[in-house]
């Protein structure tokens, strides 16, 4: 029978999710405390069920009531300028940046994300007055500062020690402290795009972030310190116990690193006690203590990633201790892959099997670097230094390999769609596994892998828009809303638009950045918001998490919407440079040629629909022109009459709406092809059959994103346009 612990840990996770998700439970939850209470005889386990769920609830409940009253939560119901005394977790440098700091006094509390301006270089752990504009929401928002001032120069507490950490850093690694840092202190604001890449590809993703196994390793070497002292069994106990805490104190207690701790403590009771340890009870007692300790982990990716993998590498264990010794090596990484692979699809989009072999060359390395790092830092030592260094060198060419091999990764539109699939396959593994060892058996299994293979060599046999030197122009599937990815001749990237976010999910993290990843996209040159409407900007800061653009151009004009608001929150804290677009504007992108057509200020400031307000490109390649509407209806249409001639592309403007797209913009314009990006069966009847009967008068063939998936145009630089016609919604 399975450990009691483990249901009643489910039911807790269960009761906590549906409270943080806001879900309305009193009437439910007293419902259950008496049914609960009817079984308590009959059912002891069944009722303790229940109230578990119950425990759940209020637990949940008392985390929202605590965030509500948080700085963050209190700022983000009104927009007015704001100020705190803040005490900084990281150093900020004199260029700026973001930073992390905890309220320290006042009327509200909490940790803040400030947009920290330039010319303000901070040590950690120093407290600041800090005063500017708040943006976004209690989960996600970021203090635009505008003004600071030091209170307490002298760092203190924790933010002290990482600031150490991050000096000894930069002085005995230079280049390479952003990656020392994010091993050692889980510290990844530094971190280049294309190395976050590079190990999302290599399946070695975990490594950059503070998991159980750094915990691990960290525990692991100090206990053979410990044995060489010739300490007891209690003393190294309440040694190594006290200073691992002390090390993930000083991480801020991640859910994964506080999993591995307390299951190392656990682990270390039983052997005092000289206990029998079952191990899917102490996988449950472990995530229970994490979500007591910090309840918002049940919506953390991280730390459910964590769990699994660890319940993934204890069953692999057990299930192969009669197998031969290759299978035993090869069994805990892959059963990790497997059981990981639906999370990591539906979250990010991509699964990377590679790992499952780069995880024996990388573990290893890791387990060597990680510990040298934290000596070599502690000591200040340059030799040690030399020798981490030269691990992370190995461990960094062991990613760029595995990243580089064929069909070492899948790309794909993540949410359920993709986690389904990966789901079919643990299944189909585990059927596999679980089906008696006879010579159909083993045909079965190699039938298995050769359908991996053959569906890798698929997945490959697709054309990539990097092979082809000219411009790209691919109008993404991304429901009711726009997103446009432009890659120019030379392999740099422009995103117009993101996609909508809302009650069925966010296309920048399910549509958009698979789909960059996937054709080879590690930077955007710039991310153009067309105008203030959900269905464009939605998934732009997902975008932003995942790609570092160099600026991102916006109309630039006030919008009181929190969503809205919300995303210029996310430029502030990703870095990049904010640009008003304005008529006459122009960005030059390999011999791309982007003009800005609308809108000028003084059109801009006389319009009350934000739709004319949108951000209406022409880019033109190869004496090719193209034009991008956004959701320009008539009036910009009348606005910028004889100022745009012929084009041959055109983006209709507002989804196809019968209040665009008027005969004297078709005459003006001429298209030959025409893309609506529209949501099937949208509830708006996009896109109106006035309009197409329009562009069916004037001889214009209509593309559409719901009868077509994603459609990509292609230019080449003597000026011919050409129509890939991409069925597969990849």
């Amino acid at each position: 029978m399975r450990p009691p612990i483990l249901y009643l840990t489910i039911g807790f996770a269960a009761g906590l999710a549906a409270a943080l998700h806001g879900v309305e439970l009193r009437v439910t939850a007293l419902l259950v405390l008496c049914a609960a209470a009817l079984l308590l005889r009959r059912a002891p386990l069944g009722a303790a069920l229940g109230v578990m769920l119950v425990a759940g609830v209020l637990w949940g409940g008392a985390a929202v009531r605590e965030q509500r009253a948080s700085c963050a939560g209190l700022w983000s119901r009104t927009a007015a300028t704001r100020s705190a005394v803040v005490q900084l977790t990281d150093p900020v440098a004199a260029s700026g940046g973001v930073a992390e700091g905890m309220v320290r006094g006042g009327p509200c509390g909490g940790a803040l994300t400030i947009r920290w301006p330039e010319a303000h270089a901070a040590h950690g752990g120093t407290t600041w007055v800090v005063a500017g504009r708040f943006l976004g929401d209690e989960a996600s928002g970021v203090l635009v500062a505008r003004r600071v001032r030091a209170l307490d120069a002298t760092p203190r507490g924790r933010g002290a020690l990482r600031d150490r950490v991050a000096e000894r850093s930069h002085a005995l690694f230079g280049t390479r402290a952003p990656l020392v840092d994010a091993l050692v202190i889980a510290r990844r604001t530094e971190l280049d795009a294309e190395l976050r890449e590079r190990y999302a590809r290599s399946g070695l993703a975990h490594l950059l972030s503070i998991s159980g196994l750094h915990v691990a390793f960290f525990a692991a070497w100090f206990n053979v310190l410990l044995v060489r002292l010739r300490l007891s069994a209690r003393a190294r106990f309440l040694a190594g116990t006290a200073v691992m805490l002390g090390y993930i104190w000083l991480l801020g207690f991640p859910a994964p690193a506080t999993r591995s701790g307390a299951m190392l403590i656990g682990l270390d009771v039983a052997r005092l006690r000289q206990r029998i340890v079952a191990p899917r009870g102490l996988v449950a007692l472990t995530a229970l203590c994490v979500m007591l300790g910090d309840p918002w982990a049940v919506q953390s990716v991280g730390a459910w990633l964590s769990v699994g993998a660890v319940a993934a590498v204890i069953w692999a264990g057990r299930a192969t201790e009669r197998q031969s010794k290759i299978v035993r090596l090869l069994a805990p990484a892959a059963a990790a892959t497997l059981i990981t692979a639906p999370i990591t699809a539906y979250a990010f989009g991509t699964v990377a099997p590679i790992g499952v072999i780069a995880n024996l060359a990388a573990i290893p390395l890791a387990g060597l670097a990680v510990p040298g790092l934290m000596v070599s830092l502690l000591v200040s030592s340059t030799w040690l230094a030399a020798g981490a260094g030269l691990c992370l060198a190995l461990l960094d060419l062991v990613a760029k390999t595995a990243a580089a091999l064929p069909g070492g990764h899948f790309i794909m539109i993540a949410g359920p769609r993709a986690a389904a699939v990966w789901s079919g396959i643990l299944v189909l593994a585990w059927w596999l596994w679980n089906t008696p060892r006879r010579r159909w058996t083993i045909a079965a299994r190699a039938s298995f892998t050769a359908a991996i293979l053959s569906l890798t060599a698929l997945f490959r046999a697709f054309p990539r828009l990097s092979d082809c030197r000219c411009l790209t122009v691919s109008f993404l599937d991304v429901g009711q809303g726009d997103a446009i990815a432009l890659r120019s001749p030379a392999g740099r990237w422009l995103l117009i638009d993101g996609g909508p976010k809302g009650p069925q999910g966010d296309a920048g993290r399910r549509v958009v950045v698979p789909w960059l990843r996937g054709h080879g996209a590690t930077q955007l040159a710039a991310i153009v918001a067309t105008h203030a409407h959900l269905d464009h900007f939605g998934g732009l800061p997902a975008v932003l998490d995942v790609f570092d653009p160099a600026f991102v151009l916006e109309p630039g004009e006030p919008v009181p919407d929190p969503g809205y608001l919300g995303f210029l929150g996310a430029v502030e804290s990703d870095g990049a440079e904010w640009r008003p677009a304005r008529s006459g504007d122009r960005l030059e992108l390999d011999g791309v040629t982007i003009d800005v057509l609308s809108p000028d200020s003084a059109w801009a400031a006389s319009q009350t629909d934000i739709n004319e307000e949108s951000v209406v490109l022409l880019v033109t390649y190869g004496g090719t022109r193209l034009l991008l509407a956004g959701d320009a209806g008539m009036p910009t249409e009348a606005h910028l009459a004889g100022h745009v001639g012929h084009v041959a592309l055109l983006k209709v403007g507002h989804h196809g709406s019968r209040g665009a797209t008027s005969d004297r913009w078709l005459d003006e314009l001429r298209p030959e092809d025409a893309v609506i990006s529209v949501g099937a069966r949208n509830r708006y009847g996009h896109p109106a059959p006035e309009t197409l009967g329009r562009l069916r008068t004037h001889g214009v063939t209509v593309l559409r994103t719901d009868e077509r998936g994603t459609i990509t145009f292609t230019v080449s630089s003597n000026g011919t346009l050409a129509s890939t016609d991409l069925r597969h919604h990849d």
